[in-house]
């Protein structure tokens, strides 16, 4: 297995593109830390993953946009595995898609920068005694195509995304310091609750072309025009991206954004 033994932490584990991860993990090998607002969902997909791939896993209440709940992730990690190997910032949120960028409003815009953009940060300063002391780790953060592709109505999320790919590209040299690599993923279009979140806000927003449409039918067509492979992703491709990256065949690898999106980023 290639994470044998290996500890991860993955936040926004309870469900989506989170979940893919968890379970990609387990199946490598790794004991998995569930991290997620919502604890319920957290608890499912931990017994889930545990039960599947005989590996343990662990349930956290976790809110990135405070720096003691981070904390108190990491803290609570160490106590229950004594040791911790990989970071997994996958937390995001779109907020509203679809408004003229006049019409977005202050707070929206600082909520969602803070939860996809600022809790990288805090999620990395917190964790950063451990890896140095270790002399080893893995930081991966789930960027999106958004961040390099952005258009309009959607321009707070497009901003978020881009920052995580920078912010990566600054730690990968201060975490290589000791031996520490960071890494982010761009992942394409999957059907996860987001989708389904960002389809009703299409039909809202052009009724025209998208009001007669399904949920599965709006993803599609999107998938379609954009995806040069014209089918979407599923979660377990980018938790297959996920353990390559924590593994020891990419220890050479830092500073980098893997494209596992169809084709959509050719660059």
């Amino acid at each position: 297995m290639r994470l044998k033994n290996k500890v991860a932490v993955v936040t926004g584990g309870g469900g989506g593109i989170g979940e893919g991860i968890v379970n990609c993990l387990a199946k490598a090998g790794a004991n998995v830390v569930v991290a997620d607002v919502n604890l319920k969902n957290a608890i499912k997909a931990a017994k889930a993953a545990e039960k599947k791939y005989r590996k343990k896993t662990h349930a956290i209440l976790v809110d990135v946009s405070k720096t003691a709940s981070v904390e108190k992730m990491f803290s609570e990690t160490l106590k229950k595995f004594g040791r911790l190997d990989i970071l997994v910032n996958n937390v995001g949120i779109s907020g509203t898609i679809g408004l003229p960028f006049d019409k977005n409003t202050d707070d929206e815009w600082l909520k969602i920068l803070d939860t996809n953009l600022v809790s990288v940060f805090r999620t990395a300063k917190a964790v950063a005694p451990h890896f140095r002391n270790q002399k080893s780790g893995r930081i991966i953060s789930i960027a999106s195509i958004a961040g390099q592709m952005p258009g309009p109505m959607k321009p707070a999320y497009s901003v978020s995304k881009m920052g995580i790919i920078t912010l990566t590209r600054i730690l990968a040299e201060e975490f290589a310091l000791f031996n520490v690599t960071v890494n982010a993923i761009n992942p394409g279009l999957l059907y996860t609750p987001l989708w389904e979140k960002l389809s009703h806000q299409h039909k809202e927003r052009f009724p025209e072309e998208y009001g007669k449409m399904n949920d599965y039918d709006i993803f599609m067509k999107r998938t379609l025009e954009l995806t040069p492979l014209k089918r979407p992703q599923k979660p377990e491709d980018i938790g297959n991206a996920v353990v390559f990256l924590a593994s020891d065949e990419a220890s050479e690898i830092t500073g980098d954004v893997l494209q596992v999106n169809g084709g959509v980023i050719r660059h």
